[in-house]
């Protein structure tokens, strides 16, 4: 082979793989695996819930979040992990965005504190929704870092992406679906332009059950990980460090509020065990370390009026019924937050929904029914 046909052929392979990387970049660009402004700028230009956005391949959801809270600019906020995220923007009369799903250990904590902190328009109002195993020193998840979300296409990208093949074309449904990321287009569940959560797959059975009679749960309390390692004590270190995050958030936010989000009934009562004294450790010393800021805990979910594990998308997560109902309490007992919240919304909402895991999907789509996703015989 000659010099000038080798090169030939070298140039020729890269400009084959050129077209390749940059058909692909162009195909996860629209499917929204790939550039985040892209994502939030088409859910903002749309109807709330009709574009659900979820990754399939970087689920971690922190820089999404903060974007959209830059660009909505809210007056209310929701800070937390995925027990943040059925909180919805139709139970507020104020702006809404829910960071929830962006905390997933105290590093996370900090920075969303941070970035409220340096923010050109800080909220009025902040739910902060603290999990217990943010103080239990055996959370092996407590330094994790962020990764970013990518911008351009990579071998990683391109093998999940094909992965995922196998669960759907979802290549295909990117043509039918106004959705974005892999996961949504695959199941219609996701982030909302609010930043909440929908779980409309869950709730038609077209996923299958993820936590079918609370077993998944159940399971990972067995094995003593995935946010359920045992603990007798709280770390004060741990907690301190919750407590400064709250402080940080309190410097330019006018009000407040601690929130423990609840477990399903079954759950509760294996976590109310000297296995895991802790919990209540935790929130002993939160509550002490944060007077002043309104504490509300919900962990036991008895405390929530008319609530059953009915309304619960799984062990750990309750529905938007259930958050409704807790956000109803809240606004009770607390009057500054009764301002920002549609009471007689709210009540109606949990009225025509109580029994179900999520009204909020139920209303968009009243073609569909909720069907008893959990395998605990409810009636819906």
């Amino acid at each position: 082979m000659t010099e000038k046909r080798f090169l030939q052929g070298f140039l020729t392979a890269l400009l084959s793989l050129g077209l390749i990387l940059l058909g692909l970049q162009m195909l996860l660009t629209k499917v929204g695996e790939i550039d985040l402004e892209h994502i939030v700028s088409r859910q903002l230009a749309a109807p709330n819930g009709e574009v659900l956005f979820l990754s399939g391949i970087n689920q971690n959801a922190f820089h999404y979040k903060m974007m959209l809270f830059d660009r909505v600019q809210p007056d209310v906020v929701a800070i937390g992990s995925s027990r943040a995220m059925e909180v919805r923007g139709e139970f507020f009369n104020d702006r809404f965005v829910t960071l929830g799903g962006s905390v997933g250990n105290l590093q996370n904590l900090e920075a969303v504190a941070d970035h409220l902190a340096r923010s050109v328009a800080p909220p009025k109002l902040a739910l902060v929704y603290v999990d217990p195993w943010l103080f239990n020193a055996r959370y092996t998840d407590n330094q994790a870092a962020v990764p970013d979300f990518p911008k351009f296409v990579s071998a990683d990208m391109l093998w999940g992406s094909l992965k995922a093949l196998r669960h759907g074309n979802w290549v295909r449904n990117s043509f039918k679906s106004p959705n974005l990321g892999i996961f949504a287009l695959l199941n219609d569940e996701g982030f909302a332009r609010d930043g909440s959560q929908y779980y409309l797959g869950t709730q038609t059975g077209k996923v299958s059950p993820y936590d079918l009679r609370f077993a998944t749960t159940f399971g990972r309390i067995s094995g003593d990980h995935q946010n359920f390692q045992r603990n007798s004590r709280a770390d004060p270190a741990l907690v301190a460090r919750i407590c400064s995050a709250v402080a940080t958030v309190r410097k330019r936010t006018p009000h407040v509020v601690i929130i423990a989000p609840p477990f399903a009934t079954p759950i509760w009562a294996r976590l109310s065990s000297p296995d895991y004294a802790y919990i209540e450790d935790g929130y002993a010393q939160l509550a002490a370390c944060t007077k002043g800021t309104p504490f509300f805990n919900f962990a036991n979910p008895a405390s929530i009026s008319g609530s059953t594990d009915c309304e619960f998308v799984d062990g750990l997560h309750g529905g938007d019924v259930t958050y409704a109902r807790m956000l109803s309490q809240i606004g009770t007992a607390d009057p500054v937050i009764s301002h920002y919240l549609r009471n007689d919304f709210l009540a109606v909402y949990i009225e025509q929904y109580k029994g179900r895991a999520g009204g909020t999907v139920l209303a968009m789509h009243p073609e569909i029914k909720e069907i008893d996703f959990l395998g605990l015989g409810c009636r819906k």
